[in-house]
């Protein structure tokens, strides 16, 4: 889905002095994350495309993991581009979502402004990638497993368990909980996950949804199953993406154009402490806030997200 700018037939149209900005979205979302930024945005005359990424919503989910190669996806999103009519815009992206604008920047540097990531920073090419090495790593530097749930959502048999009516249910208390400490302890370590899952564990939701958006969120999200958006991460457990990094030429891994990073300070698995060196050393025009927020900043942090990323268009 997309936000399509159009001028009616009195002449009222998006300011021509606004650009365009793209938001990619990650797990488990579709656009509906992005409906405060969609509709705040639009308000001031910018352009907005919100897609639906592949595997979600209205999007096609093939089952086929070979389909969720990055730089496929990359090229999707010129697609959207071109059919849209837009050159250049702003992307602004959140979790997996960040991966994907990090390759289009990759890839597609000349038809980006500026780039925003949330919580997940900007992920430079790893053409040698290698899960159990990043987690070692990861476990060595924190202490616990990081990315330990890559594993169960990668499982064969995970997208059936989680779809599970009381599962269901139980992912959602898991994705999106009200005490974001339960991801060190239930979600990042290894196996911790599926357990969950598996005894149908539930904890009270995060405050920012209402029962009603929840279940709008749901209905959304299970149009083509889970299966799509697991493959996201099969696709780079698997290392399915190691050849095409490779591809990217060294001098594409710097980002000279202006970035933001939004870190969220309640994260316990996209730890901004960690990103924020990391991404210096690769943005040198690097903007950075943090929110005292769990992972969703889109959801709990909206207007003081919405000032930030303004603020940063402004600078563009």
């Amino acid at each position: 889905m997309s936000i399509r700018s159009t001028t009616t037939r009195r002449g009222f149209a998006p300011s021509a002095e606004k650009p365009t900005v793209i938001f990619l979205h990650g797990f488990p979302s579709t656009h509906l994350d992005w409906t405060s930024q969609i509709t705040t945005f639009s308000n001031k005359g910018y352009g907005v495309i919100a897609p639906d990424l592949l595997g979600y919503g209205d999007t096609s989910a093939p089952d086929d993991v070979n389909q969720y190669k990055t730089l496929d996806m990359a090229e999707d999103v010129v697609d959207i581009l071109k059919d849209l009519g837009v050159y250049k815009v702003i992307g602004v992206a959140h979790d997996w979502g960040c991966f994907l604008l990090s390759r289009l920047l990759n890839t597609h540097l000349d038809r980006v402004l500026g780039a925003a990531f949330l919580a997940v920073g900007y992920i430079p090419p790893q053409p040698n990638f290698d899960y159990n090495a990043q987690l070692a790593t990861l476990n060595k530097l924190v202490g616990y497993d990081v990315f330990g749930y890559w594993r169960f959502f990668s499982d064969d048999d995970a997208p059936t368990l989680t779809e599970k009516h009381a599962s269901i249910d139980s992912f959602y208390s898991l994705l999106f909980p009200n005490d974001p400490s339960i991801w060190k302890t239930d979600m990042a370590p290894l196996g911790k996950s599926r357990e969950w899952i598996e005894q149908n564990k539930q904890l009270p939701l995060a405050s920012y949804w209402t029962a009603e958006q929840k279940e709008e969120h749901k209905k959304t999200l299970l149009k083509k199953g889970l299966r799509g958006p697991y493959n996201w991460y099969k696709a780079r457990l698997t290392g399915i993406n190691n050849a095409d990094e490779a591809s990217i030429p060294q001098e594409a891994y710097q980002i000279n154009i202006p970035t933001f990073f939004g870190g969220a300070l309640k994260d316990q698995i996209c730890l901004a402490n960690l990103t924020k060196p990391m991404m210096g050393k690769t943005c040198p025009n690097l903007v950075t806030k943090d929110f005292d927020t769990s992972h969703w900043i889109m959801l709990e942090a909206s207007d003081e997200l919405n000032e930030a990323l303004e603020q940063f268009f402004g600078s563009l």
